[in-house]
C-alpha cells in the first residue's frame, strides 16, 4: 500500500503553508517535487504515515 496526493487539496508546493514539509520529512524519499507538485514514488513508500499526519492541507491519504 502507498499514499495518494489529492491534487485539489494540495495546491502545489509553492502554495503549501508548510513549504513542502511532506517531502522534507519523508525518510524513504517516497515523496518528491516534480514541476512544483508532490509526486509519490510508490516503491519507496513504507506506509509510515508521517506525511499524512503532517500535511497542513490534509491532501495526503493512504490508498
Amino acid at each position: 500500500m502507498t499514499v495518494k496526493i489529492d491534487d485539489e487539496k494540495c495546491g502545489h508546493i509553492s502554495n503549501c503553508p508548510a513549504d513542502g514539509l511532506c517531502i522534507l520529512i519523508c525518510e524513504q524519499q517516497a515523496l518528491i517535487e516534480e514541476n512544483n507538485d508532490v509526486k509519490v514514488v510508490d516503491e519507496n513508500c513504507n506506509d509510515c504515515g508521517l506525511c499524512i499526519s503532517n500535511c497542513p492541507n490534509q491532501a495526503i491519504v493512504q490508498s
